[in-house]
């Protein structure tokens, strides 16, 4: 008998961790259809299950798949090349750690996210080539030396948009819990940033940050990547909202410790906004370009720019600006929206690209944007309802819930153990290649053929399902202790 009550109560304290709600169910719920919201908690557990299970018991990181195939593509020679495990099992990618804690954060896990979060940022400080910043990927198989952790596959890429989501994580963790020791790394990792080359214009006036340095070709700190651009947006937005409406004073010593202002936020963002309107957001299309590099445009269309500037900018601000957010929807159904076939079964969801963007014959849902656009879906409904416009903002809630339908179905069909996704509706073989653009990206493979779970959409489906935000603070639908006073 005492045995079993000491299960019970284990049981419990596990239900009670877990069983989380950061945001509020009311609001969560008008974007879900009835049986995700009846298991919504079931989805926090085994998530958290899938994320512990791909924690590294050496390094501590999150692992960015499971079960890839041995095989490895040379583009020199331009053959497959045999290994002795899963190449990318051992692989720790920093923006798919980072979305796992935040993850971790909506599961009430926080113990589990700080531990994340406590890794990046004492890596962050390490030099590499004479600079900081966090390398793009890790390997979770070899320990950490006086040197820091063993650069991934990535080699020593170091790039913007990358650093900037593991920022993000730590700032949504320090709005969450209230707890400010992550101040002096988000701070320091902004300053970082505003230090990496920036466009400049012709008359002088400076751009967007760059994505960085490392590993080349190309001369990564003559590419500008609007994907990176809008995480570092968005991080610039969070940490601003933190000077203005912490509910701890202490807040602003950190602030004038690390000699970073309010000045120094707002002529970062000046300068991201002056980007996109001058340069990089193009009116014929009503949506953004992916970014400029070789002194020129990069046209090619992605799902990521559309699905993030809603998130990050919202669209409140983007009607200030002169961009009509509705239109940037239309323009994702239009060229991203697509239906494949997973084992016999029809699947709807969001593309990487259009046909141009890939040019390869084939198309596919991609499950992690395909949640992010779930996101940005809500985000819009919620937006069209504060303007009145009623039936539109039904429309796009019903989108949603269709969309998380579709993605729930996928997983079923797949049979992933702890309900994981792939990263897309695509399963190649050993010797197979599917591109997500024209010339780079692969999707991962799984070993002999089997389905590779997926950390980045797997994390993301949480987010999606919880309607959560990461880039941008909701202190009306979300609880967050730093704002607690604040709340409107």
């Amino acid at each position: 008998m005492k045995k079993f009550c000491v299960i019970l109560l284990s049981i419990c304290l596990f239900s009670l961790t877990v069983s989380a709600e950061i945001v509020s169910k009311v609001y969560r719920e008008r974007f879900s259809p009835d049986a995700l919201n009846a298991n919504y908690y079931k989805l926090q557990m085994r998530t958290v299950s899938f994320f512990d299970k791909q924690t590294s018991a050496i390094t501590g990181l999150v692992e960015s798949f499971r079960n890839s195939s041995n095989y490895t593509y040379d583009l020199v020679t331009k053959s497959f090349i045999i290994g002795k495990s899963g190449f990318l099992d051992t692989q720790s990618f920093i923006y798919d750690g980072s979305v796992s804690a935040i993850a971790y954060l909506l599961a009430g896990q926080y113990s589990k996210a700080y531990k994340i979060l406590k890794i990046y940022s004492r890596e962050f400080y390490l030099l590499k080539s004479e600079k900081e910043g966090l390398f793009n990927t890790y390997r979770s198989d070899l320990r950490r030396t006086k040197n820091g952790l063993t650069a991934g596959i990535d080699g020593n890429r170091v790039h913007l948009g990358p650093n900037m989501w593991v920022t993000i994580a730590a700032l949504q963790y320090t709005a969450v819990t209230g707890n400010l020791e992550f101040m002096p790394f988000i701070l320091d990792s902004l300053k970082w940033a505003s230090q990496i080359n920036h466009f400049k214009f012709q008359n002088g006036q400076l751009g967007a940050a760059s994505m960085g340095y490392g590993w080349m070709p190309p001369d990564w700190s003559k590419v500008y990547s609007t994907e990176n651009v809008l995480d570092h947006y968005a991080a610039l937005c969070l940490v601003r909202d933190i000077y203005l409406y912490a509910n701890k004073p202490e807040v602003k010593t950190y602030f004038e410790e690390a000699n970073f202002s309010i000045k120094d936020i707002e002529t970062e963002l000046d300068n991201i906004e002056r980007w996109f309107k001058l340069l990089i957001y193009d009116k014929d299309k009503q949506s953004f370009n992916m970014g400029y590099s070789d002194d020129k445009l990069d046209t090619t269309d992605a799902l990521d720019t559309v699905s993030w500037a809603i998130a990050s900018i919202t669209p409140e601000h983007m009607e200030t600006i002169g961009i009509n957010p509705f239109n940037l929807f239309n323009f994702a159904k239009n060229e991203f929206f697509v239906e494949d076939n997973i084992n016999g079964e029809k699947i709807s969801g969001y593309d990487f690209t259009n046909d141009a963007g890939r040019n390869k014959g084939y198309r596919m849902s991609w499950f992690e944007g395909t949640c992010f656009h779930i996101v940005a879906v809500q985000i819009l409904a919620d937006y069209a309802q504060k303007t009145g416009k009623w039936r539109l903002a039904e429309q796009y809630r019903d989108h949603s819930k269709f969309l998380l339908e579709q993605v729930n179905k996928a997983i079923g069909i797949i049979g992933l153990s702890d309900g994981a996704l792939p990263y897309t509706s695509k399963n190649p073989n050993d010797k197979e290649r599917f591109m997500a653009f024209n010339k780079d990206w692969e999707i991962p493979r799984g070993k002999n053929g089997s389905w590779v779970a997926s950390t980045s959409s797997t994390a993301w489906y949480l987010i999606a399902s919880s309607a959560f935000n990461p880039l941008h603070f909701d202190r009306i639908n979300v609880k967050y202790s730093l704002f607690q006073q604040n709340k409107k």
